[in-house]
């Protein structure tokens, strides 16, 4: 008797092609959602080390009664001669940093030594410090290609290009501190004057702490002006808008510019990321009203006005 077989249907060509572009519409749906996702993990991740640095200065004025300074040139007292450092470098104790802040040396300028000695000043200030760094911006975390007067004033002339490079080496940093509107205005504009002619404290901070810009994103990627440590370049301008120069530059370019690349700048998409007077922390959307945008980074015009 003739035993029966059972063949087993396979999958025709144009089958298979089916399944696979099901699959690829499915991934293509998919992808978009894991990208965001991993956006919104990166912005938390930024805007907490933005809640840390602003308590950290929060406890620098616990202990000093005013704001930490930036690199002075214009006064010669002590308490605000700081040898190009930025007030960065002075809060280093507040975020767990103070074991680099005990090496430096503050009683001579940033520059001091040779970037080779990890022991002197030169040395140190390429720590890379991540509390410092957006996840979200994909920048080099030491530079060798800094603004030519990247060090000033305590290095009063252009430093001549490092090995492999341009000016640096310097660790960068992401977040700098609000300055109002201009340069070196007397009495200052907003909390981190470029080169403050006087310290100031909370209670000059007169239209409310919850009303004030003081910390926001200017990205290394867009900029030159980023060594963490030294004052001249950890300062936000509100002169332009936010992410100004993304609009008419898209793809990311270092070279030293300025103007609008004084202002804020982030990667993250829409906006930057901010931090008040008071610490707290915000979203801040690129498209919000610049004549809003100005008057919270002023920080005494007398019209105070709230975060969006």
């Amino acid at each position: 008797m003739r035993k029966r077989t059972s063949l087993r249907a396979a999958f025709t060509l144009v089958e298979l092609l089916v399944v696979i572009a099901i699959i690829g519409v499915l991934v293509s749906l998919l992808l978009p959602a894991v990208q965001t996702a991993r956006e919104s993990a990166r912005r938390t991740r930024c805007l907490n080390s933005l809640r840390q640095l602003g308590l950290a200065i929060h406890n620098y004025v616990d202990t000093f009664k005013v704001l930490p300074t930036n690199a002075n040139s214009r006064d010669n007292n002590t308490p605000l001669k700081t040898n190009g450092f930025s007030w960065i470098a002075k809060t280093l104790p507040f975020f767990e940093q103070g074991s680099l802040h005990t090496k430096l040396d503050f009683n001579v300028k940033l520059t001091t030594g040779s970037p080779t000695n990890a022991n002197t000043n030169f040395g140190l200030i390429q720590t890379v410090i991540p509390t410092l760094l957006c996840p979200t911006d994909p920048t080099k975390a030491v530079r060798n290609n800094l603004a030519a007067y990247w060090a000033w004033p305590g290095e009063p002339s252009p430093i001549g290009p490092a090995s492999g490079g341009g000016p640096g080496p310097a660790a960068i940093t992401c977040y700098m501190g609000y300055q109002g509107i201009g340069f070196d205005t007397d009495p200052p504009d907003g909390p981190f004057e470029r080169s403050p002619a006087r310290a100031i404290g909370f209670q000059n901070i007169t239209d409310g702490t919850s009303n004030v810009l003081m910390l926001g994103e200017r990205s290394p990627s867009y900029s030159p002006w980023c060594a963490w440590a030294a004052g001249n370049g950890v300062w936000v301008l509100a002169d332009y808008p936010i992410n100004a120069i993304r609009k008419t530059t898209p793809k990311p370019d270092p070279a030293e510019v300025g103007g609008i690349k004084y202002g804020a700048i982030s990667l993250h998409p829409s906006g930057v990321n901010v931090a008040m007077v008071d610490a707290s922390i915000h979203f801040m959307p690129d498209n919000i009203d610049f004549t809003l945008y100005q008057r919270l980074a002023r920080m005494d015009d007398g019209i105070a006005v709230q975060f969006p």
